[in-house]
């Protein structure tokens, strides 16, 4: 589900483990689990107009800008790369190959 009145808003799956949300202008690749409880982003709640996307899970909210929670269960942060407006979108998972290494949870991470 996604909120932003005048505006477009996208939310794409380009991997088993990375999203790539477009809005307001912006371009932000992130890890497509929740940081809490593994719960998948791609159907929680994204707000164009904060630039915030909310677990579908336990209600966890991030700032898609720095990754920081802002509300819910205690857990770490969002890891995400905002993408440079003269980067070409990436159209799927090959071609996001060289920005997912940022983004992606760390091996053994909780």
């Amino acid at each position: 589900m996604t909120d932003n009145p005048g505006g477009s808003v996208s939310l794409r799956q380009i991997a088993p483990d990375l999203l790539l949300i477009e809005v307001a202008g912006r371009r932000v690749l992130t890890q497509a689990e929740c940081p809490h409880r593994r719960g998948r982003l791609r159907y929680g709640y994204l707000n164009g107009r904060t630039l915030r996307i909310t677990c579908p899970l336990h209600h966890s909210t991030f700032d898609l800008l720095t990754g920081r929670q802002v509300a819910g269960p205690p857990c770490g942060s969002l890891r995400v790369t905002l993408l440079p407006e003269d980067a070409a979108s990436p159209r799927s998972a090959a071609e996001a190959a060289a920005y997912a290494e940022a983004v992606r949870p760390e091996a053994g991470a909780p």
